[in-house]
């Protein structure tokens, strides 16, 4: 029996004629190679998801064409445009009218110690995510005609550390009475998701230091005694709330060239409470970001 012989009952009609909005495959370990800004290239690891979209009259996609499909890019240097080609390459192999795909991966950044300049590598959980569709397109004279509408973004999860101001008063007015107390901190965390229009290049790097520089106390793989010492000279000089967290750093990534739209959630994981405090916000273009994307 022949490959062609073999029955293939995705081919049949489905039961019930409902269209779904993305089918395809998720949890897929690949190599890949990423460009530092600062010179060379990363040799990474990432996990990937690729999804179609089906008409209603189809029973199913064959999966492994998904995985088929990623195969001759392996070795490939991973940029936007690359996305671009596979997400068309998707549509032309497994078929459908919209391909989403999703790059999660840890990207290194040598970090030095605040005043030991100890340099150790610090890892930051990172995503590529791009969408291609054909959408309907008005076009004078010519009636209603079809354009392939792509959509790259990238996304950073930074961590910092949050000195509450609330706290940090209390102390002060116990020191005014003669006593003694010590402020509380938390483990704080920024997700940030950016769009990147065609012809625009935004540097991860880019998107990290602008975050650590807006949020001041960040954390660092080595530490000595007088590295700890001065963390503990900015944090003091420095006590946010969530609510400040968020628009420093909204300001920040907002005056990032080559970014197009943005959304950030804060959440600082509460040391006296046993919530956690958050903060979303985006830039509020019209067909943008907006709280349905809740990141």
């Amino acid at each position: 029996m022949t490959v062609i012989d073999l029955p293939d009952i995705q081919k049949d009609k489905p039961n019930i004629n409902i269209p779904i909005k993305q089918v395809g495959v998720e949890n897929v370990e690949v190599p890949f190679r990423l460009e530092s800004k600062y010179g060379g290239f990363h040799q990474m690891v990432a996990n990937v998801s690729m999804r179609t979209n089906l008409d209603k009259n189809k029973k199913g996609i064959s999966m492994s064409r998904l995985i088929r499909t990623l195969q001759p890019y392996l070795e490939l240097p991973l940029k936007h445009k690359l996305i671009k080609q596979i997400l068309k390459d998707i549509r032309k192999n497994v078929g459908g009218t919209a391909s989403f795909m999703k790059f999660e991966f840890r990207f290194p950044i040598l970090k030095k110690s605040i005043k030991s300049q100890n340099s150790f590598p610090l890892y930051y959980k990172c995503r590529f995510e791009g969408q291609l569709k054909n959408e309907e397109l008005l076009e004078d004279m010519e009636g209603m005609g079809k354009i392939d509408v792509y959509k790259f973004y990238q996304g950073v999860t930074v961590q910092y550390a949050s000195y509450c101001p609330c706290s940090s008063e209390l102390c002060q007015h116990l020191e005014n009475q003669g006593k003694i107390g010590f402020p509380h901190n938390q483990r704080s965390f920024a997700n940030i998701l950016v769009e990147t229009q065609e012809g625009d290049y935004v540097w991860l790097e880019d998107i990290i230091e602008a975050v650590e520089l807006a949020v001041k106390n960040i954390p660092y793989p080595i530490i000595k005694r007088e590295d700890e010492q001065e963390i503990a000279r900015v944090a003091a000089q420095n006590p946010m709330f969530v609510e400040d967290a968020i628009r420093n750093i909204s300001y920040a990534i907002n005056n990032i060239k080559g970014v197009h739209d943005w959304i950030v959630k804060c959440s600082h994981k509460e040391s006296i409470h046993t919530s956690e405090a958050i903060a979303v916000n985006w830039k509020g273009l019209s067909n943008g970001f907006d709280g349905r994307r809740f990141i």
